[in-house]
């Protein structure tokens, strides 16, 4: 998720507002980039997870992504493609759920 300043949000997302109004504090309590480490600025990139989260300033996004996915590269590289094959059946995303 994207949390744009002020000025970007788009209006009409009221149910947003609160979320909004959480992350203007986080910023204003002195959070920082995962990456960097230095303050969190608006706008900021947030990777959530099933129980934490990464915050990133923008121009970090872009690194940790290629980061990860030089890793990932590695691991197939040695241990075989960690997609499935289609048709396989196998759904770690839960897409056919919400589809």
């Amino acid at each position: 998720m994207i949390f744009h300043t002020i000025e970007h949000r788009k209006p009409g997302h009221e149910g947003l507002e609160a979320i909004y109004q959480q992350e203007d504090q986080h910023i204003a309590e002195g959070a920082s980039c995962f990456v960097c480490g230095g303050p969190l600025g608006l706008p900021f990139i947030r990777g959530a997870g099933s129980d934490s989260q990464v915050d990133l300033n923008p121009e970090y996004a872009l690194h940790i992504g290629v980061r990860l996915m030089r890793e990932v590269n590695e691991v197939e590289d040695r241990c075989g493609p960690m997609t499935p094959p289609p048709g396989s059946g196998h759904d770690p995303q839960g897409w056919r759920a919400r589809t």
